[in-house]
């Protein structure tokens, strides 16, 4: 495994970590000050200094060292050109699985408590549960209804609140009998971005500023794309580039497909549009955030957090004041938890970080404000992925929290999910 050398190798071209203050002051910015003792380099040479560093936070697990990686691209002490490297470095720890770390990190292992999330009796603490409760969406020609249950957490994790909702869903025939489904998502405006009541610092500078954005009705999948949809369009006539027919490495035909690149994602599109005739592609980032939150305000379209029985992410590092849950450590079969959001979309926190059609921004300065994909003349060649993955803390699955990589990357937490446009 290459990535303990190749960091290493990254962080030492930093230009602001060349005194033993300016050292210091990287350690308390990250929260690793505590390791000051333990570091014999602070005086050394920047290879050697950041050769014991990364040492040390590799002995002290993944968590640890994604959590020391997290605040570091957030910090002021790398330029962009680091930062997006760093990014890079972040997706390929966050995907190895236990066993990978493991094998190759030697990580000890830690009992972890797992707490049970407990439901309130409703009508012990004065809350009622509503049945039926519908949304209103427009027929539009070829959908039916459906119907869904849309659930509430608050912020101890518990569900407070359960009601029925409806949504209008059309049926694309792929072929061999699969089918994918594309839910109708109306227009409307949505405040893009993390309020400032949601957190302050560094780590959020990315989602801001605020802003008012207004989005036109679309279709989007009801699930990210499965292996099995993947197959099939994958075995259609080459439009741009081939395609492999199986690139995921782990779970089964109705798994969400990962390992697949941006790249690999537009002509799955492009394939899918030649086939049926309608203009198939990725959301925009502003498409996505609105069909995830759905009209809410919250962090998450559950409420102020999320728990191990609504998502598939790493529970063990709660949010809030949730009881910490479990580390499932791969994919779940999509709609695995069976409660959707109140536009009827399944999985949209946790699972797989999903492509955006959009080049990567650094912040919302000078966003555009109708929903359309924010495109750069000079393409950067890298992409906004959204909704974290089963290998993200609930930090990172947030509503509005924004991740990129670089467009021809693959990893194995890493899916989508597609728009039809109207």
């Amino acid at each position: 495994m290459e990535i303990k050398p190749q960091l290493i190798q990254l962080l030492v071209k930093m230009p602001s970590t060349q005194t033993v203050g300016e050292r210091r002051a990287l350690l308390s910015i990250t929260g690793f000050d505590y390791l000051i003792p333990r570091i014999n380099t602070l005086e050394k040479s920047n290879y050697v200094f950041f050769a014991e560093l990364i040492e040390l936070v590799f002995s002290e697990g993944q968590a640890q060292l994604l959590k020391f990686l997290y605040a570091l691209v957030d910090s002021e002490f790398i330029g962009l050109e680091t930062r997006e490297k760093l990014n890079c470095f972040i997706l390929r720890i966050e995907a190895l699985e236990p066993r990978q770390w493991n094998n190759e990190f030697n990580e000890p292992k830690n009992n972890q408590t797992v707490g049970i999330i407990p439901t309130p009796n409703r009508s012990a603490v004065g809350l009622k549960e509503q049945q039926n409760t519908k949304l209103v969406v427009p027929s539009f020609p070829g959908t039916q209804s459906f119907e869904f249950t849309v659930v509430t957490i608050n912020a101890q994790g518990q569900e407070i609140e359960s009601h029925q909702g409806q949504a209008c869903c059309l049926t694309e025939k792929l072929g061999n009998g699969i089918l994918l489904e594309m839910v109708y998502i109306p227009g409307g405006e949505f405040w893009m971005g993390s309020p400032e009541a949601e957190g302050k610092g560094s780590r959020y500078s990315k989602e801001r500023p605020q802003h008012l954005v207004t989005v036109k009705p679309f279709f989007i999948s009801k699930y990210a794309i499965t292996q099995t949809q993947w197959k099939q369009i994958a075995s259609l006539p080459e439009v741009s580039q081939k395609l492999k027919l199986r690139p995921s490495r782990q779970g089964g035909n109705n798994h969400p497909v990962t390992q697949v690149s941006w790249f690999d994602t537009v002509e799955f599109c492009d394939r899918l549009s030649q086939k049926t005739g309608h203009k198939y592609r990725l959301p925009s980032e502003a498409e996505w955030e609105y069909a995830c939150r759905a009209g809410t305000t919250t962090p998450f379209h559950f409420g102020e957090t999320i728990n191990f029985n609504v998502a598939n992410y790493d529970s063990r590092y709660p949010y809030r004041s949730e009881p910490k849950g479990i580390y499932r450590e791969k994919t779940t079969e999509v709609g695995f938890f069976q409660f959707a959001n109140s536009f009827g979309l399944f999985d949209m926190h946790g699972l797989v970080w999903e492509w955006c059609l959009d080049n990567w921004h650094q912040n919302y300065e000078k966003a555009s404000t109708n929903g359309d994909t924010w495109l750069d003349s000079n393409d950067n060649n890298t992409r906004v992925m959204r909704g974290g993955s089963w290998s993200s803390e609930a930090f990172l699955c947030r509503s509005s929290f924004r991740q990129f990589n670089y467009a021809s990357e693959t990893l194995n937490n890493v899916g989508f999910r597609i728009v039809r446009s109207l």
